[in-house]
């Protein structure tokens, strides 16, 4: 198989096995305590890949010479339990396919707001159109449902899925600059295992860990850690090696349809037309995004 083809497969896969977090989340019971989620998903994520870094490196688990950035480590690990415990909320009260849709939605328009305000960077117009309609898309879906008590629920978690993509884009640069002295799984090991030990201590004060003794949220945990934490990072970072930067954005919407497709079929969630509508707005905004940073890349090499 030629490498680019096997690349983007790998990342495909990446997206299909990210977008299965929602879905295995939603049966675990809701009385396990949110930060325990994030602890136990990180905690388990960070061991498969340390188990990958250290198959591959014959026994060594870091390259000789590998210095982390401790503020980019402090900054990674307090975002990324925000990041992790908002989306739980987020699925727990606006179910997988809005608060997922959200999540995934968002990165790009807080990414060019950063690199905007902060780095005085302009933005293209093809970022602002697609941004415009990703808000109106997930405003529709989070008053899909009116005001009433559902409805209430809904807005809270739509709310909460904003805030998760909004740490999210924070934890993108941390491990984007981080993967200037390291490679992508060293920096997403150091920062998944920090923000875990982070968690741990609150995630104990908050309710313990007993619950973990459940054989029924022992095999949840490990396939949230792995399926959905380990094996995408690794298929990610694999793959992203044999396809151009920019088509990653495009093989990335496999994360959000799988996880629709899932909280639609496994978990039979139905969306109202308005939360239909502010679905295919998102799904239509990032696909616009995805193909216009292809045609921008393929220009720069000559190819169109």
């Amino acid at each position: 198989m030629h490498n680019s083809v096997l690349g983007a497969v790998q990342v495909l896969l990446a997206g299909v096995c990210w977008g299965t977090y929602g879905t295995i989340a939603s049966y675990l019971p809701t009385t396990i305590p949110t930060l325990a989620v994030g602890t136990v998903r990180l905690g388990i994520g960070a061991f498969g890949i340390a188990i990958i870094l250290l198959i591959r490196r014959k026994g060594r688990l870091f390259t000789p010479g590998t210095r982390f950035p401790i503020p980019h480590i402090m900054i990674g690990a307090v975002v990324l339990a925000i990041a992790q415990t908002a989306l739980y909320l987020g699925i727990r009260s606006a179910g997988v396919t809005i608060a997922t849709m959200i999540f995934i939605g968002t990165p790009p328009l807080f990414s060019g707001l950063f690199s905007r305000v902060v780095k005085k960077e302009r933005q293209s117009l093809d970022w602002l159109l697609s941004s415009l309609v990703i808000v109106v898309g997930c405003y529709l879906m989070a008053i899909s449902k009116g005001v009433d008590s559902q409805g209430t629920a809904l807005i809270w978690g739509s709310v909460s899925a904003l805030i998760a993509g909004a740490s999210w884009t924070v934890v993108g640069t941390m491990l984007r600059d981080m993967q200037k002295v390291a490679s992508p799984l060293d920096s997403s090991l150091v920062i998944m295992l920090a923000s875990s030990m982070v968690m741990l201590p609150i995630a104990i004060l908050q309710g313990g860990l007993a619950w973990i003794a459940d054989s029924k949220v022992i095999v949840l945990s490990i396939a949230l850690g792995l399926l959905s934490g380990a094996i995408p990072y690794w298929l990610f970072t694999t793959g992203a090696r044999s396809i151009q930067a920019s088509h990653a954005f495009l093989y990335g919407l496999a994360e959000p349809i799988t996880a629709s497709f899932l909280g639609m079929v496994v978990l039979g969630e139905r969306l109202s037309p308005m939360g239909v509508a502010g679905y295919l707005a998102v799904v239509c905004a990032l696909g616009f995004f995805s193909f216009q940073q292809i045609r921008h890349a393929n220009r720069e090499i000559g190819l169109g």
